[in-house]
């Protein structure tokens, strides 16, 4: 069971939890499971790498790119109350050169991470609406 789950989740306890789940599973159903598991773990471990470093630069450079009514309502939480919100979290890091995409490649085998694009790509905004400011 433990080929299934490369890369593995960074803490014992959900690794463990993780590992029943599959052994759980009638067979026909793990590989699609262990899947999901292994790209959660990948950004999990990508999320990890910016605890303790988001600044309030970094806050104050992200609101500057949301829609008008989202700045206004993530200036009124605050940067303590959103520091550890997983947008900002990815801001941040991309600011210092740490992209997730570049991440999870590197991390995650060829095939997941094709699988991982095919998601991606689907659930993409259309483009018509992606970049609307209001």
């Amino acid at each position: 069971m433990e080929e299934l789950l490369r890369p593995r989740h960074p803490l014992d306890k959900y690794h463990q939890s993780q590992l029943e789940f599959l052994a759980a599973l009638p067979e026909a159903q793990r590989a699609y499971h262990a899947r999901l598991f292994r790209l959660g773990n990948a950004s999990y471990r990508y999320q990890q790498q910016a605890d303790g470093e988001v600044t309030e630069d970094d806050f104050h450079h992200w609101l500057e790119g949301l829609p008008v009514k989202m700045r206004a309502a993530m200036v009124r939480e605050g940067f303590e109350a959103s520091k550890n919100s997983l947008p900002l979290r990815r801001h941040a890091l991309e600011r210092r050169d740490l992209g997730y995409d570049a991440f999870l490649k590197a991390i995650l085998t060829p095939e997941d991470w094709a699988y991982q694009q095919e998601l991606a790509q689907a659930s993409a905004p259309s483009s018509n609406s992606a970049t609307r400011k209001e």
